[in-house]
């Protein structure tokens, strides 16, 4: 069968929604993804002032916050990927990544060229942490100690990715492939091809350049599910030498060897906090933890490669 190919902007990055479906349901459930996206983005995002994520925030330290299943799954997510990292992929690094100047979409702040002037400025201190959290399911309730924000980084692409996948499976879908700014979620079937295949581009060269793929990964036939989400320093990046990452012990940028870390999975939230962690690990440390927690991977330095693919029915070429 055909498959439905959506593209669109959200989230401050690409995305794309690839569904197969019998007859014109293809159609349908693209429309719905797309609807979806942007309901969770309304829901997510630190950069809309009235989302929902920013009232919880502005009500720190008042007590248990009544908030909808959606915000709920997320900060419950969050803490568990604080806890799988011990305390690496840490959304409480928010007054840090606002100190560096990133306190608005990126494109936002690129165009205003306001981060420069901030970066002299960099508020440094070691992340408050997840502990006092306190995420209530049963009740739909998350408390917020005072003084305590949270930004979901690109976790929150990886979660959507997730729930999007699901529910379009849900939906009758054969097979569906969501991919946010490359926190890439599959599930069933590509249509008549066998497997799926994913491709890892190369942030250090151009993107016209011919080596700019470095690996094809290629799942067994009958993959039910997978994951894999990349994290680099080397894309939003700003004004002396600034980017995105944020290391949760210091409160400053993070300035580990590694550049780029790939991780395959099968929940796109796990790979995208492997993928941050890894980061932060650097190349000492990282390939061993991934290996230890059965992630495949993919690490690049400013000069070597590191792989390790043997797991999860992955392999490349």
């Amino acid at each position: 069968m055909p498959a439905v190919i959506r593209s669109l902007r959200a989230m401050g990055t690409d995305c794309s929604v690839t569904c197969y479906a019998p007859g014109d349901s293809g159609q349908i459930l693209a429309d719905a993804a797309e609807a979806r996206i942007e309901l969770l983005e309304d829901c997510w995002s630190r950069f809309r002032a009235g989302s929902e994520l920013n009232r919880l925030n502005h009500r720190a330290g008042t007590g248990p916050v009544q908030c909808s299943a959606d915000l709920v799954r997320l900060v419950s997510t969050m803490r568990a990927a604080w806890e799988m990292t011990g305390g690496l992929f840490d959304p409480t690094i928010l007054p840090s990544i606002k100190a560096a100047g990133y306190d608005a979409d990126f494109a936002t702040v690129i165009a205003r060229g306001a981060i420069t002037a901030s970066s002299a400025s960099l508020a440094v201190e070691r992340a408050p942490g997840m502990e006092r959290v306190i995420v209530d399911e049963a009740h739909g309730t998350v408390e917020l100690p005072a003084g305590i924000g949270l930004d979901p980084g690109a976790i929150g692409k990886g979660l959507a990715a997730d729930i999007i996948v699901d529910e379009l499976m849900g939906a009758g879908a054969d097979g569906v492939l969501v991919n946010l700014g490359g926190d890439i979620v599959f599930a069933g079937t590509p249509g008549g091809d066998p497997a799926w295949i994913l491709a890892i581009e190369d942030e250090r060269v151009a993107t016209d350049h011919p080596d700019r793929v470095i690996r094809h990964l290629e799942f067994e036939p009958g993959t039910a599910r997978g994951a894999a989400a990349t994290s680099t320093t080397l894309k939003r990046v700003w004004g002396h030498g600034r980017h995105h990452l944020i290391d949760p012990r210091t409160g400053d940028v993070a300035s580990g060897d590694l550049v780029q870390a790939t991780v395959v999975d099968d929940k796109g939230w796990r790979a995208e906090a492997a993928a941050t962690a890894a980061l932060l690990m650097g190349s000492g440390r990282a390939p061993q933890w991934l290996k230890d927690h059965d992630l495949v991977s993919v690490l690049l330095t400013s000069e070597r490669l590191l792989t390790d693919d043997t797991r999860r029915g992955v392999t490349n070429d």
